[in-house]
């Protein structure tokens, strides 16, 4: 992977538009959808759940038209964070072991529940980053704003609540692709002035040693986009707590309830695989 082609490489944020059976869903549906799917990543309670949640997401990116290659080629810059996390989660997290430990490092030991909770991190981590993906490569921002202000409607009785609440989801994904932009122009200054960005011989370790730097710059770059957003919204005079309309509106089809009654079989299982597994004892969370 090029370090300079951060924005190229970041599949996350991306919007591929097409005329598939997953593009035209309405918005609100697919938001309830990603929460659903992100409530079974979360509560999958065995590891051979796993890969049926990867081959689930894999049917939904062919339905969309979508590559598998163009959803797994972002998971690669943050790999290495990953394997941190990883390590420390093998190493330094405290836990109540029930087997022998498979190896010793001076006052370390690694135990098989180790290595089950991490493969369990792994693939959790895996299907969020593969269906976040997929939800933001089919849909557009201001879907996403729609969809968020329909959802969030029955939560206050203030009137523009929804709308504002939706506008923060919106800032959020319209900043996915900025700082990505930013931190793409960030590595190149710092590699003009005798960085070692680019280099391919580089360890792990150092390789994240070299990008801990870019932090601070990528906060500051951060703070002053947000300060350019609200002198532009204040300059077109936007009022929060206000009522609007919109260009576009996203009627409810047949399709759509049929996608609901799926989906709402889906959180069922889960909820039934739940009580299932609890109903019979099983003393493994893996």
């Amino acid at each position: 992977m090029n370090d300079f082609e951060i924005l190229h490489n970041l599949s996350m944020g991306q919007y591929k538009p097409g005329n598939t059976v997953i593009h035209n869903l309405n918005p609100a549906l697919k938001i309830m959808a990603l929460l659903v799917l992100m409530g079974m990543v979360f509560f999958s309670p065995l590891i051979p759940q796993m890969p049926l949640l990867f081959f689930l997401l894999v049917i939904f990116a062919r339905l969309a038209r979508l590559k598998l290659r163009f959803l797994l080629k972002g998971v690669r810059p943050v790999l290495p964070f990953l394997l941190l996390i990883a390590l420390i989660q093998m190493f330094l997290i405290p836990r109540f072991y029930q087997t022998e430990a498979l190896l010793h490092f001076y006052s370390w030991e690694l135990h098989p529940e180790d290595l089950l909770f991490t493969g369990k991190l792994f693939g959790r981590f895996f299907c969020l980053f593969l269906l976040f993906t997929l939800f933001t490569s089919v849909t557009t921002v201001s879907e996403i704003s729609h969809g968020a202000e329909i959802l969030f409607r029955p939560l206050g009785r203030k009137k523009g609540l929804s709308h504002d609440l939706s506008l923060v989801i919106t800032i959020t994904f319209r900043f996915i692709p900025i700082l990505a932009m930013e931190a793409e122009h960030i590595t190149k200054a710092q590699a003009s002035r005798g960085g070692s960005f680019g280099t391919w011989k580089m360890g792990l370790i150092k390789k994240m040693r070299l990008y801990i730097p870019l932090v601070i710059p990528l906060f500051v770059a951060a703070l002053e986009r947000a300060e350019i957003l609200v002198e532009a919204m204040e300059a077109r005079c936007y009022e929060p707590g206000k009522e609007r309309s919109r260009l576009a509106e996203y009627p409810w089809t047949v399709g759509d309830t049929r996608a609901l009654v799926f989906l709402i079989l889906g959180f069922l299982l889960l909820l039934l695989s739940r009580f299932l597994i609890s109903i019979g004892g099983s003393n493994v969370r893996f």
